[in-house]
């Protein structure tokens, strides 16, 4: 399924057939082998992810796939109305762990935070889970920082969200 080493990261934003099913799966399979999350995490994040596409509106939401030919194997999402006003939100960020370090997550994060800027948004916050280094590094490089730590225990196994958040202006 993956390339060769060579082969470019290519972004495409909006929806795509297939990309609910496959952000999906991306999700579960990683916190299944990361944490043992079973299917009440798999079956949230499938709700999640049909709830935003069921109400995404390209004037205000953002879709962002990676893709190494035509195989999807990364996703973001900006939220564009939040309860947060002049804020938008990061969601659904996730790359195959078998395409890993070819700069797609950090492609997409990019693409996402120029969006916003072009819509004037005064800053992006996002919700993470505690000990996810890769991610929560990638945040931080490009400014993210953590101003909200709590418990949840939607995932199947308890772990701490933390909020980061990224002004823009």
């Amino acid at each position: 399924m993956i390339a060769t080493a060579t082969e470019r990261v290519t972004l495409r934003e909006g929806y795509e057939p297939g990309s609910v099913g496959r952000i999906v799966e991306l999700h579960g399979r990683y916190y299944a082998r990361a944490w043992g999350a079973g299917a009440p995490f798999e079956i949230l994040m499938a709700r999640d992810v049909c709830a935003f596409l069921e109400a995404y509106d390209p004037e205000h939401d953002l879709l962002v796939t990676a893709h190494l030919g035509e195989a999807m194997i990364g996703s973001l999402a900006v939220v564009g109305r939040t309860p947060r006003p002049g804020y938008a939100q990061v969601r659904f960020v996730i790359v195959d762990a078998a395409a890993r370090r070819r700069g797609a997550g950090k492609a997409m994060l990019a693409r996402a935070l120029a969006w916003c800027r072009e819509r004037g948004f005064s800053g992006v916050f996002l919700w993470t889970v505690d000990h996810l280094p890769e991610s929560r590094s990638m945040y931080e490089k490009a400014g993210f920082r953590v101003v909200e730590r709590c418990p949840d225990a939607r995932y199947t196994v308890p772990r701490d969200n933390l909020r980061m958040e990224l002004p823009l202006v």
